[in-house]
C-alpha cells in the first residue's frame, strides 16, 4: 500500500508541472498575438493596430 507522503509527493509534482505547462501555453499565445500584431504594425507604417487592439482589451 502506497502512503501518504507518496500520495502527497505526487500531487506536487504534478501540480508543479500543469503550472510550468500552463504557463508556457499561455506565453506562446501571448507571442503570436504580439507578433501578429507587430507585424500589422509595420505593415500599415502606423501604430492604429495596436491602438485598436487597446481599445478592444478595455472594453468590458
Amino acid at each position: 500500500m502506497v502512503d501518504v507522503t507518496s500520495y502527497v509527493a505526487i500531487s506536487v509534482v504534478t501540480l508543479c508541472f500543469g503550472l510550468l505547462v500552463s504557463f508556457q501555453v499561455a506565453h506562446i499565445m501571448y507571442i503570436r498575438r504580439l507578433t501578429k500584431l507587430a507585424k500589422r504594425s509595420v505593415d500599415t507604417g502606423t501604430i492604429a493596430p495596436i491602438l485598436v487592439e487597446m481599445e478592444l482589451a478595455l472594453k468590458p
